[in-house]
């Protein structure tokens, strides 16, 4: 499919003043963390949000997750995740953020760049995300994109296996299908 057949598409599902809301069951949003000795992934399918198209083609969204939710296959080292974390205090992940469409209102070649803020262990940090966006033939949207954070901006204090720390980097990805919202 050409880009510009990519970006018609697209733009039909944004409509000025439309409103598409996360499908949890067809969501996710991941992260990874290295250390020496190997890296560890985790994800999240409790994943809740939700996108609104303005008329003059500003998009605001807004994704969350608890922190508890994100599963790496090994639960001793989620719940060492869940300490390091304090998700007792600061229970969710946020990702808000602000986009702009072109004024007419379609993204340049199924791509969107996003400025967002993360918020995780009570920090807010600014990230920049290119999301790629697909229309799917039953009109719902996927968005992909990935982003990097340092733990130590955010004030977390970085597992440590054998005395030595994982990489300050995290590797975050976010996987969304968005579904219109009904009348």
């Amino acid at each position: 499919m050409t880009s510009a057949i990519a970006a018609l598409l697209l733009a039909a599902a944004f409509s000025p003043g439309g409103a598409l809301s996360v499908d949890a069951g067809a969501s996710s949003l991941r992260y990874r963390v290295v250390h020496k000795l190997h890296q560890v992934d985790a994800e999240s399918r409790s994943v809740e949000g939700r996108m609104l198209v303005k008329p003059d083609g500003t998009v605001q969204a807004m994704v969350r997750a608890p922190v508890a939710s994100f599963r790496s296959g090994d639960s001793n080292r989620d719940v060492h995740m869940e300490e390091v974390v304090e998700s007792g205090r600061f229970p969710t992940v946020t990702l808000r953020g602000v986009a702009h469409l072109a004024p007419d209102l379609q993204p340049p070649a199924g791509a969107i760049a996003m400025e967002a803020e993360v918020e995780l262990h009570g920090v807010r940090r600014p990230v920049h995300l290119e999301l790629a966006v697909e229309r799917r033939p039953d009109g719902a949207l996927r968005v992909k994109g990935a982003f990097d954070v340092s733990l130590d901006a955010f004030g977390i204090e970085r597992p440590a296996l054998l005395f030595v720390k994982v990489d300050d980097a995290c590797h975050v990805e976010v996987d969304l299908l968005l579904k219109e919202v009904g009348p």
